[in-house]
Formats: structure tokens, C-alpha cells, sequence
């Protein structure tokens, strides 16, 4: 009796899942007249994307931080991609963006804001060494200029009835190494779930969806990058730290694990964020949160639903 009700109920979950999945295969019909706006597309995941819906035949607009990623992208797509050069967390170079893109969507409205544009490692070795600076960098570019854009482009948007999609991380969700990289992506979950019930609560046609993705290599991750970030650390360590790892080869190893087994264990598979990002944006049906890759969605994802002092010990024993 047991074992058939263990079954049944498996069986019953696996059946909701396709009736899910088939409901939310639907794309809309009309999105080659639909304009995106995207961040971070020099490279990554906002390029690749940039070009996907391109090829789609949608009309995409990408914001670049640097000519070069600009003009590479646009050498790659066809003439229906605008590309903008700007740092996202300069606001009047928001302002300026806006205004070219309320010219460029006229009454149609903005389909999409994808807020992909990011940092990553900014603060690596011991926690006494970690500086205010980077903490304040990170949260300029990770945290406050997707929000900002959102304050922004939210008329545009509203006359699309359209949809917001942050990037966040597992960072966001779950304990993690980089300390500083985790605090930025906690306040995207944040955004992420107070926004989209604002716009319920006062009525704007404008959807809220947050991309998760576990362990992916981009440009963010650089190995010589962090290296030095560490060993630069040891000089600012205190007496503790440096006594407890007697050497600065002992130092730096030690705070190079995690990133050693993340470039072990993080997937190349870079397509299967996109392929979040293209149902968050053509779905009719889109779904709230994307949990991106296996360990997110069934390692990460099912850690965070227990208690803490469980949880700890478990990512403890991983490492």
C-alpha cells in the first residue's frame, strides 16, 4: 500500500510537470514586431542572447559597455539590432538610452527589459580584507542599475504590456564562497519579488521573471584575475589569518578551493541560460523564476526549502 501511494504520488508530480511544460511551450505569435531591451551584451550570455533573438527577426536594441562589443555584435546581426555604448550605472547615460529607445518603439511599447549586464569577482581571500569600494562597485553595476532601469523603463513597458527579466544567480539563494557577489545577488531577488507585486498591487501591465543560473563559465570568471585578487589580500589579513595559514602559499590556496572546484564543476553549456532568457521573453506563459542547470534546480533549489543549520552542514561537507 505504501509503495503504490509513493508511486501514484511520483507519477501524479511527473504528469503536472508535462502538463506544465506544455503549456508553457506556447510562444506569441506577433514578436518579430516586438522590441527587447538588453544590457551586457559584449559578451556572454547578453550576446549570445542578443543574437538568438536577432536571428528570430525581433527587434532588438543591446547595450554595450565598450565601441569594440558594439561593433563586433553588430558586424555578427542583422540591421534590425540597434547597439548602444553606455555604462549602466550612469544615469544620465540611462536617461539618454531611454530617450533614444521611447523614439524608437514609439506606441508600440518596450516588449522586454532584460537586465543581463553584470560584474563578478570583486573580493576575494579572508573576510577582514574585503573592501567597502568593491562591495559599493558591485552593487552600483549587480544591483542598483537594474533597478534603476526598471524605475525607468517601466512606462515604456507598461504601453507593451511587457516584461522585466533579471538576472540573478544561485548566488542569490544559497551560501556561498564570494561574499560580495552574493550580497548584490540577493538584492536582485529582492527586486525581483517586491517589484512584481507592486505592479500587481497598483495594477501595471508589466511581468516580473528571474533568471537563476547554478554554475556557468562566462568572462566573469577569470582565473588569473582572482589569483591576484587573493594574494594581494594577504597583505591586508590580520595576524589571526596569517598565523593560521603560516604562509602566503598556504593563504592563497586555501582561498582558491572554491574557484578550483568551480572551474571543475561549472558548466559550458552556456545555451541553456539563453534558452531561459528566449522563454522568459516568447513565452506566453512564462514562468516566475528560472532555476538554470541541474544542480540549480535539483541540489540548489530543494537546499533552500530546509532549515539553515542543515543546509550549512551539507554545503560544508561539499566543499
Amino acid at each position: 500500500m505504501f509503495f503504490t501511494i509513493v508511486i501514484g504520488s511520483i507519477l501524479f508530480v511527473i504528469t503536472l510537470r508535462n502538463i506544465e511544460w506544455f503549456i508553457r511551450s506556447f510562444y506569441i505569435g506577433d514578436f518579430k514586431d516586438k522590441y527587447v531591451l538588453i544590457t551586457g551584451c559584449d559578451t556572454g550570455f547578453g550576446n549570445l542572447l542578443a543574437k538568438r533573438l536577432d536571428g528570430k527577426g525581433m527587434r532588438v536594441i543591446a547595450a554595450c559597455l565598450t565601441e569594440k562589443g558594439a561593433n563586433d555584435l553588430a558586424d555578427s546581426c542583422s540591421q534590425k539590432l540597434t547597439t548602444y555604448v553606455m555604462n549602466v550605472a550612469n544615469e544620465d547615460e540611462i536617461d539618454s538610452l531611454k530617450e533614444m529607445v521611447a523614439k524608437k518603439v514609439g506606441n508600440k511599447g518596450l516588449h522586454a527589459l532584460v537586465n543581463n549586464a553584470g560584474i563578478g569577482r570583486m573580493g576575494s581571500g579572508s573576510l577582514e580584507t574585503y573592501k567597502m569600494k568593491c562591495l559599493l562597485e558591485m552593487l552600483k553595476i549587480n544591483t542598483i542599475a537594474p533597478a534603476g532601469l526598471c524605475f525607468k523603463f517601466l512606462d515604456l513597458l507598461n504601453m507593451g504590456n511587457g516584461r522585466i527579466i533579471n538576472m540573478a544567480s544561485m548566488a542569490g539563494r544559497i551560501q556561498v564562497a564570494n561574499l560580495l557577489y552574493g550580497i548584490t545577488k540577493n538584492g536582485i531577488e529582492g527586486l525581483s519579488s517586491i517589484l512584481g507585486f507592486l505592479l500587481k498591487k497598483y495594477g501595471w501591465n508589466v511581468s516580473v521573471h528571474t533568471i537563476e543560473p547554478g554554475r556557468y563559465l562566462t568572462p566573469l570568471h577569470n582565473e588569473n584575475v582572482i589569483r591576484q585578487e587573493i594574494t594581494e589580500s594577504y597583505e591586508r589579513a590580520s595576524n589571526w589569518t596569517k598565523n593560521k595559514y603560516s604562509t602566503k602559499e598556504n593563504y592563497v590556496a586555501e582561498f582558491l578551493k572554491p574557484y578550483d572546484d568551480f572551474w571543475v564543476s561549472a558548466s559550458n553549456k552556456i545555451y541553456e541560460v539563453v534558452d531561459a532568457y528566449e522563454h522568459a521573453i516568447l513565452s506566453i506563459w512564462p514562468k516566475n523564476r528560472y532555476a538554470v542547470g541541474f544542480t540549480a534546480r535539483y541540489l540548489m533549489i530543494p537546499l533552500c526549502y530546509i532549515p539553515t543549520t542543515i543546509s550549512d552542514y551539507i554545503y560544508l561537507a561539499l566543499e
